[in-house]
């Protein structure tokens, strides 16, 4: 095996879990994942595999502006193809879950067409002038965050 000479198997660890399923979504289930805001707001999409850390406590953002609405959509946009995507990497066939991914990948292109159009490009795919510029406004990180509440 790949670890055997390192401290896993101290502890019993079984390294192979990889193969198994997940009990994230199921045909039957699919009320068990998170809208979009509340997935990004918790770290995760998946209702059964949230755990809420310690006495955490959720802050909510709030945009103060149309842009700061559209960065704060296209962040939670790309959280949750990122979680989905992990998913169905282990689950191909979950057509719904799938259509959900989609669905997402959509409305997140949009946005952020949107954004370059109105704003700055996010990437640098996203340029499109006949100058190469960035956005001299400060990102949200720059000025500290929006955590008011």
């Amino acid at each position: 095996m790949l670890f055997e000479s390192n401290s896993f198997d101290n502890y019993g660890m079984d390294l192979t879990y990889l193969n198994i399923p997940l009990k994230h979504v199921t045909k039957e289930n699919q009320n068990n994942l998170y809208n979009k805001t509340e997935g990004f707001e918790k770290g995760n999409m998946f209702k059964n595999e949230y755990s809420p850390y310690k006495n955490y406590t959720i802050k909510r953002f709030i945009p103060k502006n149309r842009k700061e609405e559209l960065e704060l959509t296209i962040f939670e946009l790309d959280f949750a193809l990122n979680d989905l995507n992990l998913y169905l990497d282990l689950h191909p066939e979950d057509t719904q879950l799938f259509n959900i991914f989609t669905k997402y990948n959509h409305e997140a292109r949009l946005l952020k067409e949107e954004y370059a159009k109105n704003y700055a490009p996010l990437c640098l795919s996203d340029v499109s002038k006949a100058q190469y510029n960035w956005s001299n406004d400060p990102w949200p990180w720059e000025k500290g965050g929006n955590l008011d509440v």
